[in-house]
């Protein structure tokens, strides 16, 4: 039987849940992780044989409520809610239709204010649309480089001195996760795009880390964190950051503090002035096929 993207997101997520987590005893051996299909068809309110229906693609569109029902007893966040509706086909894709517009010259503005902490717009397939000169400098340089390395993915996955997770120990709660769950939900309401799907294998064939966290199913908006960067010309160095979502649909900031007194802190204080670099001022995306991630 084939698999359906929401067979196996409703297997995936039901697989991550602990018993104890949710009220139950665990009960004698599992023969797999997580919870039985009957638990979770009992927590939702609907029949096990209906729910085994849906994971296995057997059953037609349920209703809101029956998923409703669902998100509540796999535990899902807001986000992984409506990636759950959209899945089932509840609601229309969304068409990104500023995907491909200019950036606002607020935003380069924006960008340029924060002089000492990098600072990058991002689309919805994680493209570098812009950045200030600290950014540069973190990212070696992205305006020399070939437009399928301007690209946020690229730089956590496949940079040789790209950033780095600081909580490896969690690593549901990366950088790198954070971007694929964003990348997740962004293909959702795109199943029939070609690139898309192209750009989600390059960098699963690129990248076994990548590939991993795809296979987790998670779904929702990238947030702040710690990550560790390695780069020439900084060290080791941890920095924060934090996350602004545009108006624009898929368009986020991201902006980066490196800690008092670090060399990084003094080497982006330190980059020679200069506006933010626009890498598609005529709202050009870069080439979605590249020959690799």
């Amino acid at each position: 039987m084939s698999e359906t993207p929401l067979g196996a997101f409703l297997r995936a997520r039901r697989a991550r849940l602990v018993p104890s987590e949710v009220g139950l005893v665990a009960g004698g051996r599992r023969r797999t992780p997580g919870l039985r299909r009957e638990e979770v068809a009992a927590r939702a309110g609907i029949s096990p044989d209906y729910y085994a229906r849906l994971e296995q693609g057997r059953q037609r569109v349920p209703t809101g409520p029956v998923l409703d029902g669902i998100a509540d007893a796999l535990h899902l966040a807001d986000a992984e809610r409506a990636y759950l509706h959209r899945l089932a086909g509840r609601r229309h894709p969304r068409t990104p239709a500023a995907a491909r517009e200019a950036l606002p010259a607020s935003t380069l503005a924006l960008l340029d204010t924060l002089d000492a902490a990098p600072a990058f717009v991002t689309g919805p397939t994680f493209d570098l649309l812009a950045w200030n000169r600290p950014a540069a400098l973190l990212m070696a340089e992205p305006a020399r480089r070939p437009p399928h390395e301007r690209n946020l993915l690229w730089q956590v996955f496949c940079c040789p001195h790209g950033s780095r997770s600081a909580d490896n120990h969690a690593p549901d709660r990366s950088i790198g996760a954070d971007l694929v769950a964003s990348l997740r939900a962004h293909h959702v309401d795109r199943p029939a795009d070609r690139a898309l799907a192209e750009l989600v294998g390059r960098f699963s064939a690129a990248s076994p880390a990548f590939a991993a966290l795809w296979s987790q199913h998670r779904a929702g908006p990238p947030g702040p964190g710690r990550l560790h960067v390695r780069h020439p010309a900084l060290d080791a160095e941890v920095l924060e950051y934090t996350v602004l979502a545009l108006p624009e649909p898929g368009r986020y900031v991201f902006a980066c503090l490196a800690p008092p007194g670090s060399r990084a802190r003094a080497a982006f204080a330190a980059a020679p002035p200069a506006r933010a670099t626009a890498a598609h001022r005529t709202g050009d995306l870069p080439d979605p096929s590249p020959g690799r991630p």
